[in-house]
Formats: structure tokens, C-alpha cells, sequence
């Protein structure tokens, strides 16, 4: 680190900046199980929505995201994965997790797969309801119109997967969620009582 007597606090060169930074999104993938492959399309864009969704999430893995048509995209993740392709296919990193990084790179394994589809429409979703405030519906709207390509079922799935990814229930969501499952459960066991002949 080069110090610069104007500065109160010494600033690291950006090379090195940029260095720990793809050295953590490759932790993640390797923590993933992620084995990616740079010839691949898919592999190129389930790496773009893994490191949305985990900024989406509040990793800061200095990776901005915007919208494009196959959702949220970053540049500067592009211009790394092609500068160090070797490293990221080797999974090959000196960068470490934090206890809290495993355990959200675990529950969004968990959640989502290494599955492309979901990961799209769940990081897009996420995209229109975290970063450009959209209430649900319009978000789930929004992505209808991103990705007519999509059936309603695969944007069904991958909302549900974000919604559980990136939202912690509150008190009141718990209660509804309990309230509307206890009508069900209700009706399963009347629907389960003799019934008199």
C-alpha cells in the first residue's frame, strides 16, 4: 500500500481492491460447490445472479448490479470472470467467509440450486422489489414483462425462492401466514370426520 501524505487514511491501490474482490465472490462459488466454466453460458449467468442475489441480500461484494433482460448484471463481475478465468474455474482464492457468509452462501444454495431459471427470475424479482421499491405484485409484474419466455410456473418458483431468500417475515407476516393455514388445516381435518349416512 502506497502512502500519500494529503490523504488521513491510506487508500489500497485499485488493482488490489479489485483483487480481494473477486477472490471473495470465487469463496462463494467454492462454498456453493459452484464449479464454473467460462465457455458456458449458463455457468456465466448463474454467476451474475449468485453475486446479485447476495448483494441483494447486503453482502457487499462491490459488484453493482442493473437491469438488463436476463436481469440483474454487473459489468465489473464480466471483466473479471474473463480477466481471471483460470482462478475462478480452479476455485482458487485466498479470500475466506465469515461465519455469517456461510451461512447465507448455505441457505442460498439451499433455497435456489445452481438452478439458471430460478436464480434469473428470483434475482430480477428481488431487483424490482429491494432496488427499485416495487410493491410485490408490480415486481411479479415487472418480471412477467421482462420474461414472457418464462411460464407462470417458473416465475411462480423463482419468486417464491426470493421471497424466502431475500425477505425476513415480520411479526404480522407470521400471524397472516399462521391464520391462513390454520383454514386449511381446519378443512383437512373436517374433511377427514365420518361422516354420518
Amino acid at each position: 500500500m502506497e502512502a500519500d501524505e494529503g490523504l488521513a487514511v491510506p487508500v489500497p491501490p485499485l488493482r488490489s481492491m479489485t483483487m480481494e474482490k473477486y477472490r471473495k465472490v470465487i469463496a462463494f462459488f467454492k462454498e456453493l460447490g459452484f464449479v464454473f466454466d467460462i465457455s458456458r453460458f449458463d455457468d456465466r449467468l448463474i454467476a451474475q445472479k449468485l453475486v446479485c442475489l447476495l448483494e441483494l441480500k447486503g453482502i457487499d461484494l462491490g459488484y453493482s448490479c442493473s437491469l438488463y433482460v436476463r436481469g440483474p448484471y454487473s459489468p465489473d463481475l464480466t471483466e473479471d470472470l474473463y480477466a481471471f478465468p483460470a482462478e475462478f474455474e480452479a476455485l482458487d482464492t485466498g479470500s475466506r467467509l465469515t461465519p455469517q457468509e456461510k451461512e447465507t452462501a448455505g441457505e442460498l444454495g439451499r433455497i435456489f440450486g445452481l438452478k439458471p431459471v430460478s436464480l434469473e427470475v428470483g434475482a430480477t424479482y428481488g431487483y424490482y422489489a429491494l432496488r427499485q421499491g416495487s410493491d410485490p405484485l408490480e415486481a411479479v409484474r415487472q418480471v412477467k414483462r421482462l420474461k414472457p419466455f418464462y411460464s407462470e410456473a417458473q416465475i411462480a418458483l423463482g419468486v417464491s425462492k426470493a421471497k424466502e431468500f431475500l425477505f425476513t417475515p415480520t411479526e404480522k407476516d407470521l400471524d397472516a401466514l399462521k391464520e391462513e393455514t390454520g383454514i386449511w388445516q381446519r378443512a383437512s381435518l373436517t374433511s377427514r370426520e365420518p361422516r354420518g349416512e
